[in-house]
């Protein structure tokens, strides 16, 4: 694989607040012979898009925090497509896979070309000609006064089930560990080409789970017809671009033809690492 040598590092400025870590990691760069620049959450962000003086030259993006960053880092870098690896700093690190003590052999081995690229598949959601992405899951759920909503869903432009609870869960292979495994999702291996569906609290006894092809389009559409002001609807996507809906609103979701590239530097075992991450949080 390529070197990589010249580095954005992107911090979680609430995991570290004194860039105690970024200044740390950076200087471990340029011991090595690289270059690094610091991003510092919205700080360093313009129109939803790192500055781009910062990420211009740059080979690869070191993301300091957890899974959340991870995924805004993602959002935020998206018009440069460059491959990005994190430190977990976080809870439970599905995506930023090393930890804080192993950052030299990090930067060594990816200074090296010895990585791996693992390409993440992306949803694509589509409202009224607006277009909005997802690395893990797409949303739609209630906010305001407790009350359920429905959701119909169809399949191909064809009709299959209307969810009537707190809402519906659209997710990733990736985002099955995430939102979807609170609600009885399943859990999928993340090289899976599929897209899950999970009601959240339905009121039904046979509100279930399906697993569709990542060839199939999926679409909700909302079924409100009280109009009331003691609740919303809304959609969001990775929880970082949200949008009301309204009786009738539609979203159409696809599998993006695009892929978010991951770098790896261990030959990880999805299955060892779900039953360490999650084991470890149950503690």
């Amino acid at each position: 694989m390529k070197a990589l040598k010249d580095f954005l590092i992107y911090v979680n400025s609430m995991k570290d607040s004194d860039k105690t870590l970024s200044n740390q990691l950076a200087d471990v760069i340029k011991r090595a012979g690289g270059t690094a620049k610091i991003a510092t959450g919205d700080q360093d962000t313009v129109d939803g898009h790192i500055r781009e003086d910062l990420i211009n030259d740059r080979d690869a993006i070191i993301v300091l925090g957890g899974d959340g960053t991870m995924l805004r880092v993602a959002y935020v870098s998206r018009s440069k497509k460059l491959p990005m690896i994190g430190v977990n700093l976080g809870t439970v690190g599905f995506l930023a896979e090393v930890e804080d003590s192993r950052m030299e052999e990090m930067v060594d081995r990816l200074m090296a070309g010895d990585y791996k690229v693992d390409e993440k598949m992306i949803l694509s959601g589509s409202i009224n000609g607006e277009n909005y992405m997802a690395v893990n899951d797409i949303v739609v759920y209630r906010s305001g006064k407790l009350r359920v909503i429905a959701v119909k869903l169809y399949v191909n432009d064809v009709y299959y089930e209307t969810y009537t609870g707190d809402g519906v869960i659209i997710s990733t292979p990736t985002g099955s560990t995430a939102y979807n495994l609170s609600v009885g999702g399943p859990l999928v291996a993340p090289n899976a080409k599929v897209v899950i569906i999970a009601p959240v609290a339905p009121h039904s006894l046979t509100g279930k789970t399906f697993v569709f092809s990542a060839e199939d389009k999926i679409t909700v559409e909302i079924e409100d017809k009280l109009d009331i002001d003691d609740y919303t609807i809304e959609i969001a996507f990775d929880a970082l671009e949200n949008k009301r809906l309204y009786d009738g609103d539609r979203c159409d979701i696809t599998v993006s033809n695009e892929t978010i590239p991951f770098l790896t530097i261990t030959d990880r075992n999805f299955y060892d690492i779900l039953r360490h991450r999650i084991n470890r949080r149950n503690r």
